[in-house]
């Protein structure tokens, strides 16, 4: 027995998807990152918050920025020293408040930074959990963050 779909049934069925594939496109405009991963703008783009990090329960006392764009997130503390990327982030958006993660991954060893977080009322608060895997031992870390939101200031001042 052959399937044989009818020109008739075609006419109907090509604007529909079409139709589908374009709403997408339209609604979600794709962005591609450093590593070709397909992204979509996220509802904290064109956010920078400045605060400070520091290992759960201890003071925090490394500076940091926290930025996201291109519905990528990225610490720029750990970007300078370590050199992790900004990667994709995931939100929950709950009223004013937007839950976030994101996990980077170091380009060069086995390790990985998980990052969790809350934005609400101009302020960032998380935690971060790093893991590095060796032949021998597993390390893990849990980190916790906070800043306040940078003001954007206008090119004209």
């Amino acid at each position: 027995m052959r399937f044989i779909i009818r020109p008739s049934r075609l006419f109907w069925l090509v604007p529909v998807l079409g139709f589908v594939w374009l709403t997408a496109q339209a609604t979600q405009p794709p962005v591609a990152d450093d590593n070709g991963v397909r992204v979509i703008a996220g509802p904290l783009d064109g956010l920078t918050f400045v605060g400070m990090l520091g290992p759960s329960g201890k003071p925090k006392d490394i500076a940091d920025r926290f930025v996201f764009e291109n519905g990528t997130f990225v610490s720029k503390e750990c970007e300078l020293n370590c050199s992790y990327p900004a990667r994709p982030y995931f939100t929950r958006i709950d009223g004013e408040r937007v839950e976030f993660i994101s996990e980077t991954r170091c380009p060069y060893k086995d390790a990985t930074i998980t990052w969790r977080g809350t934005v609400e009322n101009g302020r960032i608060s998380g935690s971060s959990t790093w893991i590095a895997r060796r032949w021998y031992w597993t390390v893990e870390s849990t980190f916790e963050f906070e800043g306040e939101l940078v003001p954007v200031t206008s090119a004209l001042e």
